[in-house]
């Protein structure tokens, strides 16, 4: 049985790839224009992710910063221009271990750690603290490697999930999932470093951020989708029991693959009747233009700054 509802989720893009100023608000989209801000915004993208997401059940409330960017100068200028406040923050997590992720986490804590909570908990998978590689052919590039002893130095409680685990009432973080669609296959060029050998990344410790919202079903919180985006939605189905995904947002990890599998992705969107697609980060900009053509009306375009709202019936 479902584990209890939220009456609404929060989704504050603090890092993305893409900054518009100029696009408008929509039905679930709040953004951060100059009439918001009192003056011409000053945010900054790069190529990373990170969201302040809080969720509300009656008079209760729950906020997460999940991702931290690529870099702790982008991170912690946007955090300051949105005014978002880090005493607000009741719990830190982490998808994955590459660095367009994790870049801003310590350079976050090192700004804001007085102002934190002091009982603060950190949650991410038992591989994501393993050293991350891209190889093509010969050529091999390094992508860095989150030190678990460096958060554990600011006082943070490292929590490892490897199991659908309730964050708080109709939240989930999804620990390791190992159902896969067997058609959405992890891109050949990532690796991981294990004693001393470089072996194809299986993303095995990935997490994902799930709501389930009252009366419409799970909001689908994603980061990069390396196990495959379409796996992610239908593995929140099971190990929730909620049978509808209302809303996805995140990176899909379709940027630089084929047509063919753009379009299966972008079609079980429309098998599963997913009403909101936010497509993010590292999606691609074919995928974001299949999104808009093939599923008119249900997707919404992302912006730095923008708040994405999933909430219960009035």
């Amino acid at each position: 049985m479902p584990g209890g509802a939220v009456d609404r989720i929060r989704v504050t893009t603090v890092v993305d790839n893409y900054v518009d100023n100029l696009r408008q608000d929509d039905a679930v989209a709040r953004r951060y224009s100059a009439f918001v801000a009192g003056k011409m915004p000053d945010l900054r993208a790069e190529h990373g992710l990170a969201h302040l997401v809080e969720v509300a059940r009656g008079g209760d409330r729950f906020t997460m910063a999940l991702d931290f960017g690529l870099t702790p100068d982008t991170m912690n200028h946007n955090f300051r221009e949105l005014a978002l406040e880090p005493a607000a923050i009741d719990a830190l997590a982490l998808s994955h271990g590459h660095r367009d992720h994790w870049g801003g986490l310590t350079g976050f804590l090192h700004g804001w750690r007085r102002r934190l909570r002091r009982d603060l908990a950190f949650y991410g998978g038992v591989d994501h603290f393993r050293p991350r590689w891209q190889q093509r052919g010969e050529r091999r590039v390094y992508s860095g490697r989150l030190s678990r002893d460096e958060i554990e130095r600011y006082e943070i409680d490292v929590r490892l999930v490897a199991k659908p685990t309730p964050i708080a009432e109709g939240l989930w973080l999804s620990g390791e999932m190992h159902a896969t669609e067997e058609w959405e296959i992890i891109p050949a060029n990532l690796r991981v470093e294990e004693e001393g050998e470089l072996l194809q990344d299986t993303f095995i410790g990935e997490q994902t951020l799930v709501a389930n919202v009252r009366d419409r079903g799970l909001v689908v919180v994603t980061s990069c989708s390396h196990r495959g985006i379409v796996g992610i939605c239908r593995n929140a189905v099971r190990f929730t029991g909620v049978p509808r995904v209302h809303a996805v947002i995140g990176g899909f990890h379709l940027s630089g693959l084929d047509d063919a599998r753009i379009t299966r992705v972008v079609d079980a969107f429309r098998d599963l009747d997913v009403e909101h697609v936010v497509p993010q980060h590292c999606t691609g900009i074919e995928a974001i233009c299949a999104v808009m053509q093939r599923l008119p009306g249900r997707f919404t375009a992302s912006s730095v700054g923008t708040t994405f709202e999933f909430a219960a019936p009035d």
